[in-house]
């Protein structure tokens, strides 16, 4: 009988250590849940909440070596096996669409992913080019996906009474930015997988991205830590700190990330696209990215873009207030700290394109026309005119042109001028001007008044020149001035030339400036010349009649 009860109870220790071996040698990480008393849990309460089975009671308080399952003080960390608990599956929501995104569902059609819808465990989501999702978990979690991702929601489960909400996402393409709330009511597990690393994380704001060049994966950390697993190593990054993982090799010890560029020489307002974001380049940056949102806390991406050179030439977003924010990527391809500013944008309706006066061209001399390329969906424009190119003074404004032209009713006097146009439409209200437009108005063509004939020439005079001007005067007889018989370039204020046969002649003048400058032609002048007869010729005709005289 002795023996017997010695076995029986020899054995009933043997299969107690065998358990605790078991439990005890588990990963904690991967098969516990980490539970922190509250005022007023014990193991009774706590199994009957979480666990699958009342039996879990005694084995709770073995493995947590619990004296008084009754009385357990606050703040004491249970260990919990996952196996034991109650768990079920949980959804997520997609809280933020922009641009087009897609979901994938087992065994359904793919379907554009919009605002609002549910996503179960085994959902695959695939955002475009400057396609921008966010996704919320249940525990309040957040995962914003950038341009061109792909991933796979592997894990959403709950684990006991709303205890512990377990999140698994296997990124396959692209980039993440993750906020994990440092404290919830609810556990919190959030993983992210990529083929090369696993990131782990409870409470903090950290970014991974797969890096296709490298087949590798990048863990940037902005508050509390990440723990990096690859290749059975394990490395916790702190804030501030990131590291690559390339696959078949465990992370990389942390470096520091990049300060934040430099942002305070960039434009705080835009008029044209693509933007062009100059800014002073950052020391250890190979390369830059910046976003643009709608909102301070870039929960609403609108555009995203990289590049090794600046300044920035990118964007295509509509007229509006925006937040920009840029970091440094360095050479192992981990991006830095950001740094943010606001600018503004109106760049629509665009300006429309100049027919005449073009820049640098020239005005009628009298009642000066502007015109341009007709816009669909605008309103009116509005036209601007000065001597300086500054318009700190203006000639002419006229901001409710309806036509795609206007004509000024009191000529500009001949000089230098600058002209500028913007468009207004209903829908997007007045846009940014055009570039300012240099034109100059000429002096007009002298008029050339009665030509004076004699036997053997002709003389054309006009106004006198004004200082340093010239004139070039043409006789030709064609009114085309393709056979031209005088072609003559002076300063004074008449041309005489040689009295031609007899016939309909033409003449032009224009006017000359001292800097070289060419006014305009003056209108062709038609000219008849009459049939000369000399007084021999008369004499000779007249002879006969005097002799018979």
């Amino acid at each position: 009988m002795q023996l017997g009860k010695l076995a029986h109870r020899f054995g009933g220790i043997c299969s107690t250590a065998l358990f605790l071996i078991l439990i005890l040698s588990a990963p904690a990480v991967a098969e516990e849940w980490i539970y922190t008393v509250r005022p007023g849990d014990n193991l009774w309460n706590l199994t009957e909440r979480h666990l699958k089975s009342m039996e879990y009671v005694q084995q709770l308080q073995q493995l947590n070596q619990v004296r008084n399952p009754y009385v357990i003080p606050p703040g004491t960390a249970l260990r919990i096996p996952v196996a034991w608990t109650k768990q079920q599956d949980i959804f997520a929501q997609a809280v933020s669409v922009y641009a087009t995104a897609t979901l994938q569902r087992k065994d359904q059609e793919r379907i554009a992913l919009e605002q609002g819808m549910q996503l179960l465990m085994g959902d695959e989501i695939h955002s475009g080019n400057d396609a921008f999702v966010t996704v919320e978990f249940a525990d309040g979690s957040q995962m914003r996906m950038q341009e061109n991702t792909q991933l796979r929601l592997e894990n959403m489960r709950m684990f006991g009474d709303y205890g512990l909400i377990d999140t698994l996402v296997d990124v396959r393409q692209g980039r993440t930015e993750n906020s994990v709330p440092k404290k919830s009511e609810k556990a919190t597990r959030f993983k992210i997988k990529t083929p090369s690393a696993i990131s782990s994380v409870r409470g903090t704001d950290f970014r991974v991205g797969v890096i296709e060049t490298q087949s590798g994966t990048s863990s940037e950390v902005l508050t509390g830590s990440v723990e990096v697993n690859g290749e059975r190593k394990q490395v916790k990054v702190p804030a501030g700190y990131g590291t690559v993982t390339i696959e078949g090799k465990p992370p990389v010890s942390p470096v520091k990330l990049l300060p934040p560029p430099d942002l305070s020489g960039a434009a705080h307002y835009y008029q044209n696209l693509p933007l062009v974001i100059k800014f002073t380049p950052l020391a250890g940056a190979h390369a830059y990215r910046a976003q643009i949102a709608a909102d301070r806390d870039f929960k609403n991406l609108r555009s995203e873009f990289t590049a090794a050179n600046l300044p920035f030439r990118d964007g295509d977003i509509p007229d509006g207030d925006y937040w920009l924010r840029v970091r440094g990527i360095d050479g192992l391809s981990i991006e830095g700290k950001d740094a943010v500013i606001a600018f503004a944008l109106n760049a629509y309706p665009e300006a429309p394109f100049i027919l005449a006066p073009l820049p640098g061209g020239m005005a009628e001399p009298e009642k000066q026309q502007f015109k341009w390329a007709a816009q669909t969906d605008v309103s009116h424009y509005a036209v601007m005119i000065s001597k300086d190119a500054d318009f700190s003074s203006s000639l002419y404004f006229n901001p409710e042109v309806k036509e795609n032209s206007v004509t000024l009713s009191e000529s500009l006097t001949p000089g230098h001028y600058f002209w500028r146009i913007f468009a207004v439409s209903a829908r997007e209200g007045a846009g940014p001007f055009s570039d300012t437009m240099a034109f100059r108005v000429p002096y007009p063509a002298p008029v050339v008044g009665e030509a004076k004939l004699d036997d053997n020439k002709m003389t054309f005079a006009w106004r006198a020149a004004a200082e340093g001007q010239s004139f070039q005067f043409q006789f030709a007889r064609d009114k085309e001035f393709t056979h031209i018989i005088h072609d003559e370039s002076t300063t004074a204020s008449q041309v005489t030339i040689a009295k031609p046969d007899s016939g309909t002649y033409y003449l032009r003048i224009k006017t000359i400036e001292s800097d070289g400058f060419q006014g305009p032609w003056g209108s062709p002048q038609a000219i008849e010349v009459p049939f000369g007869i000399s007084y021999w010729f008369m004499l000779l005709m007249l002879l006969p009649l005097l002799v018979l005289i």
